[in-house]
């Protein structure tokens, strides 16, 4: 589980940032990150590398393919966090390790590694092949480097986090720097290992000593996954707001724009269709209030004075007051008229301004989820069954 675990979430996440990655070139370091790590937390179990080893004929190769990736990763995390701060303090200085360091790191390791003789596929690496000088090299430099990237990374993290007015995204940077501190311990934790391997003291067990890598570097990753993601959480939060109210909003809006269709800009989809299409919510939300409110003006013309003051008595009558009554009124006149249109009659009312409104979008939407309310209650199907019993007798007479 503790192999499995961060590679799913790693994988989901990667999937989750692709869109964003794909339309906005800045956003790919961070998304090049998480690609990384999850390539590199999918290649650590022993059920994913020793298939895979076998596969390619060549021993271990799947352990160099983390190694690899864990270089990428480092370096992209330490590039997202110098933008980020260069971007939002530029007054903020600090030293980042130029690119030809992982890249003569990535080299130095893939030498080493296909010049050291590997007769047996290792449960790990870096352990079941200590005693070789080019292995050992290997495991210093592979540490080296992710803790030099980590520190550098640690120490702006910890320093523009705490800069004032960052708000979530200061204390996303402080996550990360929890993150990629625990990263360096990992690191620490690894290059000791690997050097008293090389000399031959064995402190604890081999497997011990995995088990501890692999907790260390599960937190570090959580922590990073954790921070770097806490800055989307205001834009998650607002998209399902902005989502919640879209879909609140759609029986009142199919309703009326079928009674006035010409208000609609685009073709109307059905709910499911809606429901299904998590993209533009905001751009749709916004049209969405604008062809509701259309659609109301252009029915208050099928509101003559009488049906507003049927309205309002029917709505005094069930012990409504104040901005409720107003609002429930304004509901029923909207029913009346909109049967009114849809028989043809001629118009005969004077449009009025709304019952309720907002002055910006998100006080508009809490008006309209009112209105929605009072549109689709038992006392508007009830003030519209009166009205149609007494255009039948009206008939019949």
């Amino acid at each position: 589980m503790i192999d499995t675990l961060p590679a799913v979430l790693l994988w989901l996440v990667t999937a989750w940032r692709t869109p964003a990655a794909w339309r906005d070139p800045s956003k790919r370091v961070l998304w090049s990150a998480f690609l990384a790590l999850a390539v590199a937390m999918t290649l650590r179990p022993a059920f994913v590398a020793a298939p895979l080893d076998a596969s390619l004929h060549v021993h271990n190769l799947s352990s160099l393919g983390k190694h690899l990736s864990g270089i990428v990763a480092a370096h992209s995390v330490l590039t997202f966090v110098h933008n980020m701060a260069e971007e939002k303090a530029p007054g903020l200085k600090s030293s980042r390790l130029h690119l030809l360091v992982p890249v003569a790191a990535a080299a130095i390791i893939a030498v080493l590694f296909f010049a050291a003789p590997q007769p047996y596929e290792a449960v790990d690496l870096l352990t079941d092949y200590a005693t070789d000088w080019r292995i050992a090299a290997y495991g210093v430099v592979w540490t080296g480097y992710l803790a030099a990237a980590l520190f550098s990374a640690s120490r702006l993290c910890w320093r523009w986090g705490r800069q004032p007015g960052t708000g979530l995204l200061g204390r996303g940077l402080r996550l990360t720097g929890m993150g990629t501190t625990i990263g360096i311990v990992y690191a620490v934790h690894r290059v000791a290992f690997v050097i008293l391997g090389f000399l031959g003291h064995s402190p604890v067990p081999a497997s011990m000593s995995v088990a501890i890598s692999g907790l260390l570097l599960f937190t570090a990753l959580l922590f990073i996954v954790t921070g770097s993601t806490l800055p989307a959480a205001g834009r998650l939060l607002r998209w399902s707001r902005e989502y919640r109210d879209l879909l609140q909003l759609y029986p009142i809006w199919f309703s009326l724009t079928e009674a006035v269709p010409s208000v609609r800009l685009d073709p109307p989809r059905r709910r499911t269709s809606e429901i299904l299409r998590p993209r533009h919510v905001h751009d749709r939300l916004y049209r969405r209030t604008i062809e509701i409110r259309d659609a109301v003006l252009t029915l208050s013309d099928h509101a003559p004075s009488s049906l507003r003051d049927q309205a309002r008595a029917h709505v005094a009558a069930s012990g409504l007051i104040g901005a409720q009554a107003d609002i429930a009124a304004e509901a029923c006149w909207i029913v009346g008229a909109q049967n009114s249109r849809q028989r043809n009659e001629p118009s005969s009312g004077e449009p009025l301004p709304p019952a309720s409104g907002g002055r910006d979008l998100p006080s508009e939407i809490h008006a309209l989820k009112q209105l929605a309310r009072a549109y689709n209650s038992d006392l508007t199907r009830t003030f519209a069954a009166k009205l149609d019993h007494a255009r039948t007798q009206e008939t019949t007479q």
